[in-house]
């Protein structure tokens, strides 16, 4: 084996090592607008609309060619076979039309408005589901380590009965109740970190994590406590939605005045030069006989187009009608969806502070209870009550947490934060 082979043996195994991906709350927007493949893809399709309305008004007036070049071979009657080229080109400039192209540049400008506004709304959706996982698993983690410490408080408890077993005290029934507990709090236990591994793969496809990479996120689950600065906002702040229903509604608005200017005639510059061939112009028999040339202005106006517009620009101005009163009714459904859910948060983080207080009382109780036990006054039934008492109560705290968390999550995500 050569030194190079040796070296590339050596260094193999660092270049093949998994990504591990530290994840903080704070880091989240900018990770998922960093790495999401779907939130790419709707850029992508903002820049397309952009690349098709930039310009577009001046283009619309870019004279147009048409060129053709041929040659055929052909017999009329009874005459001789020949072979003869044709060829040609003809210009046309837009002078007038009827208003149409500066109406079809304002909607191309709208189309790219309601694509940013989508790309936005997207992003907060998906912030949104970010954040929820983000929090799923927080909790999954503590309640995790809850149900460990539970476990191990079961088994001391189990301990302190087969004390009272052998001393006389007991009978065998009395660590029964522990043992069924210990059943109990291992499957629970293992359905949590299911869900974690759930959650956390899920969290691994937003954020366009491999599979087979670490992410490292905190152990326990906060909460802010100076949330109602993160929540203040304007009526401004949450017309996402209601906005992308009036930028359509100006797109039909427009495209309506557009149906109806097909009435509207179109006025041209044409211009061209053709060289006809024998079969095309028979009665000429030289070249310069058959070539032809012209330049003037051309009126048009499609009647059958402009009737069957009429309807259609009434049907699109009625559509424009209704996205408006749409994006009406979601502005005051967006403010009242969000003031009631502050008014929630202020509720749970009232009630995060009373679950606290909870927890100590029942760590409280649990020790006149165990002392109780150990005097014989309190059985197995009493222990097992005054453990899961304290379970509940920790648990209950960390619901809470939780449901304050998602709560705020969804405030954010309505107010673009």
């Amino acid at each position: 084996m050569t030194l190079k082979h040796f070296i590339l043996s050596l260094t193999f195994p660092v270049l093949a090592s998994a990504e591990v991906v530290d994840i903080k709350y704070e880091s989240l927007k900018n990770l998922l607008e960093q790495r999401q493949t779907k939130l790419e893809a709707h850029r992508l399709e903002a820049d397309a609309m952009k690349l098709r309305k930039d310009g577009h008004l001046g283009r619309s007036f870019l004279p147009s060619f048409e060129l053709y070049a041929g040659q055929e071979s052909f017999k009329k009657g009874l005459g001789t076979q020949k072979s003869q080229p044709g060829y040609g080109v003809e210009a046309n400039l837009n002078l007038y039309n009827g208003g149409k192209d500066r109406l079809s540049a304002d909607i191309y400008d709208l189309g790219w408005q309601k694509k940013n506004l989508q790309y936005r709304r997207i992003s907060a959706d998906e912030l949104l589901l970010v954040r929820k996982l983000y929090w799923e698993i927080l909790y999954a983690k503590e309640k995790i380590a809850l149900l460990e410490g539970q476990t191990k408080l079961n088994e001391q408890n189990s301990a302190s009965a087969l004390k009272r077993i052998r001393s006389g005290v007991a009978t065998e029934s009395d660590k029964m109740e522990f043992e069924i507990k210990a059943v109990d709090l291992k499957q629970d236990l293992e359905m949590s970190k299911l869900q974690l591994k759930i959650q956390t793969d899920e969290l691994k496809v937003l954020l366009n994590v491999n599979e087979k990479s670490e992410v490292k996120l905190p152990d326990t689950i906060g909460h802010q406590h100076t949330f109602e600065e993160s929540v203040k906002h304007s009526h401004e702040d949450h017309e996402l939605i209601s906005k992308e229903s009036d930028v359509q509604a100006s797109i039909n608005e427009f495209t309506s005045q557009k149906e109806a200017n097909l009435w509207r005639p179109k006025l041209d510059v044409v211009a061209g030069f053709h060289q006809f061939n024998q079969r095309e112009e028979p009665e000429f028999s030289t070249d310069e006989e058959r070539r032809e040339s012209f330049v003037g202005l051309r009126l048009s106006l499609s009647i059958p187009e402009g009737l069957n517009s009429l309807k259609e620009s009434q049907a699109l101005a009625q559509e424009a009608t209704a996205y408006r009163r749409l994006a009406d009714f979601q502005r005051k459904q967006a403010h009242a969806h969000v003031e009631s859910e502050i008014a929630e948060l202020k509720l749970l983080h009232s009630q995060i502070h009373d679950a606290e207080e909870n927890i100590q009382r029942a760590e409280k109780y649990y020790q006149l209870t165990l002392s109780e036990y150990a005097r014989g006054v309190k059985n197995s039934p009493d222990m097992l009550s005054a453990s899961e008492k304290i379970f509940e109560v920790k648990n209950r705290r960390l619901q809470i947490l939780k449901d304050f968390n998602l709560k705020q999550a969804h405030v954010l995500a309505k107010i673009e934060k």
